[in-house]
Formats: structure tokens, C-alpha cells, sequence
């Protein structure tokens, strides 16, 4: 922006009368205020920027400096961030303030800083009372606060408790229904997933009884999360117009929630895996107590559960077991190395058991030392032929009958087993031939080398589990996106054998894709609305300037001119009305400039011409234009693309280039509007040349419609600026 714009709009705001209720200022990239409106001044309380400075900071509570600093970094990347704070004067005012780049100002950034208040002025005397007193909790508190009346609405809020529950203080403090944000905004549910009604809602409760209410409830926030929240109503004494308050302490406690359901998960499973197992598993203390152990122990040796824990392990199971245990027993207890041992009992009834035994210590809180046990019982070796070979069976049966595409790699032989729904999947005849190298060669080129060397990280690094996403070539040719996952067994550390299946994701794949394009169009929507919404604010400046301030700087010159000043006075009269004649012509250049022409039903061809015959008339640079462009059906986005880029061009060449020809033509070809631009200037290099805002324009509304923009210069040798962008949408 240039200066003269900036001087304008610093004009505008001093000469604003916005409502008391809207605070504008510019600011520099320090924060220093360098003007304000009236608002903002009486507002805040401030000095005129004009006769004692004042930085935005001294308006802020010192917990929002980082958020100023970092909302002027975004803005002056091109964004508009909104940022609420507390402002620090009499009251910690609540406010919502937006950002906007300016631009240079003799070499340094400035922003446009629009303000407004959150609450309305009857909220903002309640919350003027309560903050008096509780000023430093409202704003520094590190969990959630909210002050509310007997009814339930909101006082005072922090930010913090806006965080927790999915929405900000604007949304807060302008919500005239509390009941309705907590039964339809937050939909809260209790333990039972049984809706809370707003008249049991822990602050309302705490306003009628007079007593703390403590409650975890969960909420449904608007954007799908679900959040658990502990509330923490105390009841306050009342204000001084005889009003009851309740303060209300909230936290989030989903991590905890869900580290306690991952608990009771994990022991749940325990539970069922010990109750499932088939083998003797056990556990005693340093005194042979015995603290737990699985159904398959107690029902082996007919005990009961409950009579046996705490007791010695003796007393509990034969004594031909314990003779055979025990002194391993002592042994790991004595040196906390684990042993294995192959043990054969006989039973009284004359039938013998070969146990294979494990004893390992365990590590513990508890005051004593703990040891636990496994014994696996072997069979005979017919009989354990007998049950490998109905377990094969059953094997074979299941692979047959599941829909899941699965396999096994025998890692010590190079076997693999696909079963016959893995390679219907893929179109290949079943053989069992085919190993690892005979699938990776399949495997699209620029996956393979990274699925191979995934499996060979996986296995090296003892990893149990393996996944990988890639692209497969089935027998007809195409390609299927496949999900595969590996379960990795490993003996004695060596990986012996992968088992896994294999998920046809190519359809999930496309469906992300299309809604990832959905997701661009609707950008593209929104980011087009946005450069409506810019050219019409920039038209209504251009109105402004143009209709009002041109009408009062002629009025000024008519006034002027009917005064008979003294003979000695006329020179300044004269020079009065040369200086309202250059400011008269110059708002009417730089109206013209942002008002754009009329493009919905107007040539864009007409509007290009019309400008160049403008600058020709001045006669400092020859300007000439062809066309061969028929833009009726070329967007009205497009039309106000390519003027704006040939309006900032022509500007870069009038005030940079020294040319004295420039010609521009407008086609199209291939599909593609094409428009050229060469002027016989000194030219630059664009290597070494800084991309200033009207540069940074032209890419960036090129790049808006999927265009090019490539400019081409040598010292010297003037340049040329080639622009494409296509006809269709």
C-alpha cells in the first residue's frame, strides 16, 4: 500500500464515528498505535497517539503478549487472525480483535487492528462488579472458570474453560440461552450415556442447595469429539445487589478417563486370559503363599478358589507336585534368574504326566517378593501326532472357509501359503511355489524397495507386528491398492515364520480422493468469495473517496476561491487552490484504481482499453493493446483476475521500467487465456530482485485458477510478463 493510501486511511479513521462499541487503529510491527479512532481513545482511555505514544501492548494483560506477537506473524503472512484477550485498563475488558497487513510504510509493516467488545453493556457491568474481586482468577487461572447467577447464565469465563468446552469467549458471553447451548450444543450425557437435563446441571444444583456439587459428565462437542469433564460448582455468598453466585472449577480429565478404561481393559483381559488358559499358571510370595492362579490350576487339583489364596502352596496341592518344585522355588527366589525344567509325575491312580515348568520372579510393589509359575503338560508322542494333525485339518478347513485373505511365510525354508480367498483377490491360480521374490516383483516399482526393506527392518529390529500400504499388480494387468499386516514369530530371537492378511483398499483409496478434491473445490469456493468480498470492499472505498472526500475537498476550493484577499496574500490563495486541485486529481486516480470495472456484464477487453487510452493521454509511455479474445464466457472471476493483473503490471512498469513502449495482447490457444505483456524498459533480474506485493499479487491470483505466471527480464533489455490460466473451470 502506499503512502499516500496509508495517509488516507489514517484520515479516515481519525474522522470515523463508529459505534463505541468498534475500537480501530494502525499499528506498526512494534505495536506502536500510530492513529485510532474516537472510539478506541475515549474507550480505552488513552492518550492521542498523536501527543503521547502508546503501544498495543500496554493495553493487553501481560498472559496475552504471545498471542499478540504470534497473531501479528499470521497476519503478516497474508492471513487475518482473530485473536481474544483481556485488555488491562480499569476492567479486564474481554474483547475480540482481527489483524489485517496494511502494508510498507517507508520501510516498515503496518496492521489494521478492528476491536469489539464480547459482551453487551448490562453483561458488562455484572462482569465489571465480579471482577473487581476476582480479577486475576478470571484471566490467569489455569483451569476452567466460570462465574454464573442462579439461573446458570455466565458472568465471567477464561479462556481456558472456552477451550474445554469446544468454543470461545464471543460464543460464551453472547449465548442469551445457557440451557439451550448444554442440552443441544454440548449434549451431555452422564456415566450411563443418559442425557443430563440443564435443571441437574452441578452449578445450577449448587445455586438451589447452597452446597458444592462435584460431577464428571461427558459432552458431545460440535465437531464430533467427545470429551469427559469434571465440574466443580461452589456456591459464593451473594453480591452486592443480593444476587447468588456459583463458581464453577471445570477440567478435562478424558486422558484419565481413558487411561482408567485401558486399566480395567487390560485387566479384564488377564482375568479372561487366566480363566481361559489350559495351563497351570500360578503366583506365590517369598512365604510360598499362594496370591492367585488360573481356573485350569485350581480345577486340576480340585481346590477352591477363595479357601486357597493366602495360603501356603502345600497345603493346596499334592505333595509329590510341591517335593518337586519347591527347592526351584527357592532357588529363583534367591537369585531372580528364571528356570525351566522338564518334570514327570505320577498320580496316585498310576497315570503319569511329563510337565514342562516354568518358574521366573515377577516384579513388584508389594512389600514381599513375588515368583510366578507355569506348567504346560506334555502328552505322549501319538497322541500329540494325533492332535497336530486334527489341528492341520481344522487349519486347512478354516482357510478354506473365511472370507479374509491371509498367508504364511515360513521364513526358515522360504515356503508361503496363500489361501484361495487371497488369491481370488488377485486373479492367480493357488501354488505354493511362489515365494517372497515371486510377490515383491508384482509390487508396483516405486513401492517395492520400501515394502522390502520395511520387512527386513521389522524382523531386525524384533519387532512382533509388520504393516504396509502399497500397490499390487493382480493377473488382468491393473493394480489394487492392498493393506498388509504381518504377525512376527520369533524363537529363541530368530524370526521363524510371518503369518498375515491382506486387505483390497482401492476403493477406501478412491473414495479419499475424491473427497480430498471435494475438499479443494469447496476451498476454491471459499477463497473465490474471499476476492469477491475484496473487490467489492476495495469498490466502496473507491465510492467513498470518490463521493465524499473529493466533494468536500471542491466545496474547500469554491470557498477559497470567492475570498478577495490583500494584494500580498493573493500567492496564497493561488497556492491553496494548485494544492486542492493536486489532492482533488489524485483521489480520483486512486478511486478509479480500486474500483474495479463492472465485469458482470462488461468487456474485460473493453475495460483493458479503456485503461490503456487513461495512461496513453499522460504521454510519458506509449501503451498498445491487441486483442483476439472473445470473453463472453469467461468467468467474471477470471475478467477481475486478469484487470487486476494487468492494472498492477502497468503500474510496475510506469513507476519502475523507464520504458517508453509497451504493448499487451490477450488471446487464446490450447484452451488457455494467454496474455503478454513486453515493455522496452531497463529491465531487472528476477534472481536478485525482491517479489514486492504487486509481484507477489500477480502469482498468487494466477495460482487462485490453476494459471501460470512466469516473467522473463535482462538488464537492459526490458521484460516480459506471460500469463496463462485455463478457459474451462
Amino acid at each position: 500500500m502506499t503512502k499516500t493510501t496509508l495517509a488516507s486511511i489514517r484520515q479516515l479513521i481519525g474522522a470515523s464515528h463508529s459505534p463505541s462499541n468498534r475500537f480501530l487503529s494502525v499499528i506498526d510491527e512494534s505495536g506502536q498505535i500510530i492513529c485510532a479512532n474516537t472510539g478506541m481513545v475515549k474507550g480505552l482511555l488513552i492518550s492521542h497517539p498523536k501527543t503521547s505514544p502508546v503501544n498495543f501492548l500496554e493495553l493487553l494483560h501481560p498472559v496475552h503478549t504471545a498471542d499478540f506477537w504470534k497473531s501479528l506473524r499470521i497476519a503478516g503472512g497474508g492471513a487475518s487472525p482473530v485473536m481474544e484477550v483481556f485488555l488491562r485498563h480499569e476492567h479486564p475488558n474481554p474483547m475480540r480483535w482481527q489483524f489485517n497487513l496494511l502494508d510498507d510504510d517507508g520501510g516498515r509493516r503496518t496492521f489494521l487492528c478492528v476491536g469489539h467488545p464480547l459482551m453487551d453493556r448490562e453483561r458488562q457491568q455484572r462482569f465489571n462488579k465480579l471482577a473487581a474481586s476476582h480479577c486475576q482468577l478470571i484471566v490467569e487461572g489455569l483451569s476452567g472458570i466460570i462465574f454464573q447467577d442462579h439461573q446458570g447464565e455466565i458472568i465471567a469465563v477464561n479462556k481456558k474453560a472456552a477451550a474445554i468446552l469446544g468454543t470461545n469467549l464471543e460464543q460464551l458471553y453472547r449465548a442469551d440461552n445457557i440451557s439451550q447451548l448444554w442440552e443441544t450444543m454440548l449434549a451431555v450425557t452422564d456415566d450411563n450415556g443418559q442425557r443430563v437435563a440443564f435443571r441437574d446441571a452441578p452449578f445450577l444444583k449448587a445455586a438451589r442447595t447452597g452446597l458444592v456439587q462435584k460431577r464428571t459428565l461427558c459432552l458431545q462437542l460440535p465437531n464430533g469429539d467427545t470429551r469427559w469433564v469434571m465440574f466443580n460448582a461452589q456456591p459464593l455468598p451473594e453480591d452486592s445487589d443480593g444476587q447468588a453466585l456459583v463458581l464453577t472449577n471445570i477440567v478435562d480429565v478424558t486422558r484419565e478417563r481413558r487411561l482408567s478404561g485401558k486399566l480395567r481393559e487390560k485387566n479384564a483381559i488377564i482375568d479372561g486370559f487366566m480363566k481361559s488358559t489350559p495351563h497351570l499358571c500360578w503366583m506365590v510370595d517369598e512365604d510360598t503363599r499362594l496370591q492367585f492362579a488360573s481356573d485350569a490350576f485350581f480345577r486340576l487339583f480340585q481346590a477352591d478358589e477363595k479357601k486357597s489364596i493366602g495360603r501356603r502352596i502345600s497345603e493346596v496341592v499334592p505333595s509329590v507336585v510341591t517335593d518337586a518344585v519347591y527347592q526351584k522355588h527357592i532357588e529363583v527366589l534367591e537369585s531372580g534368574i528364571p528356570v525351566e525344567l522338564n518334570h514327570k509325575v505320577k498320580w496316585a491312580d498310576g497315570s503319569n504326566f511329563i510337565c514342562h515348568i516354568n518358574i521366573f520372579p515377577i516384579e513388584s510393589n508389594s512389600a514381599k517378593r513375588l515368583l510366578g509359575g507355569q506348567a504346560v503338560i506334555i502328552p505322549d508322542n501319538g497322541a500329540l501326532q494325533h492332535e497336530l494333525h486334527q489341528a492341520n485339518e481344522r487349519l486347512l478347513h478354516l482357510s478354506r472357509a473365511t472370507t479374509d485373505a491371509i498367508w504364511e511365510w515360513d521364513m526358515q525354508t522360504g515356503n508361503m501359503f496363500r489361501n484361495e480367498t487371497l488369491m481370488d483377490m488377485i486373479g492367480y491360480q493357488v501354488d505354493h511355489s511362489r515365494g517372497l521374490s515371486w510377490w515383491l516383483r508384482r509390487i508396483h516399482p516405486e513401492d517395492r524397495n520400501r515394502v522390502a526393506d520395511s520387512v527386513r527392518d521389522a524382523t531386525e529390529s524384533q519387532h512382533q507386528s509388520w504393516q504396509e500400504e502399497y500397490r499390487f499388480k493382480c493377473a488382468d494387468g491393473s493394480y489394487k491398492q492392498m493393506r498388509d499386516k504381518g504377525f512376527v514369530v520369533y524363537e529363541n530371537g530368530l524370526p521363524v515364520k510371518m503369518i498375515g492378511s491382506l486387505t483390497d483398499i482401492s476403493y477406501q483409496r478412491e473414495l479419499e480422493d475424491k473427497l480430498a478434491d471435494e475438499k479443494i473445490l469447496q476451498q476454491k469456493k471459499v477463497s473465490e468469495t474471499v476476492i469477491h468480498m475484496l473487490e467489492k470492499e476495495r469498490s466502496r472505498i473507491g465510492h467513498e473517496l470518490h463521493d465524499n472526500v473529493n466533494q468536500l475537498l471542491s466545496t474547500s476550493k469554491l470557498f477559497i476561491d470567492v475570498l478577495q484577499p490583500a494584494t500580498d496574500q493573493l500567492q496564497l490563495k493561488e497556492k491553496s487552490i494548485n494544492y486542492l486541485l493536486m489532492a482533488i486529481e489524485e483521489i480520483r486516480n486512486l478511486s478509479k484504481e480500486l474500483v474495479a470495472p463492472q465485469m458482470n456484464h462488461g468487456s474485460l477487453v473493453d475495460a483493458i482499453g479503456a485503461l490503456v487510452e487513461d495512461i496513453n493521454l499522460a504521454g510519458k509511455i506509449h501503451f498498445s493493446f491487441i486483442n483476439t479474445l472473445d470473453d463472453t464466457d469467461v468467468s467474471v472471476g477470471k475478467r477481475t483476475t486478469l484487470f487486476r493483473i494487468v492494472q498492477e503490471h502497468i503500474k510496475n512498469i510506469i513507476k519502475h521500467s523507464g520504458a517508453s513502449e509497451t504493448n499487451i495482447i490477450l488471446g487464446a490457444t490450447d484452451g488457455q487465456i494467454r496474455l503478454l505483456i513486453r515493455d522496452n524498459g531497463k529491465g531487472f533480474d528476477p534472481q536478485q530482485t525482491y517479489r514486492g506485493i504487486g509481484l507477489a499479487s500477480i502469482y498468487e491470483r494466477t495460482k487462485f485458477y490453476n494459471g501460470k505466471a512466469d516473467i522473463q527480464s535482462i538488464p537492459g533489455n526490458g521484460c516480459v510478463l506471460n500469463v496463462s490460466i485455463p478457459l474451462a473451470d
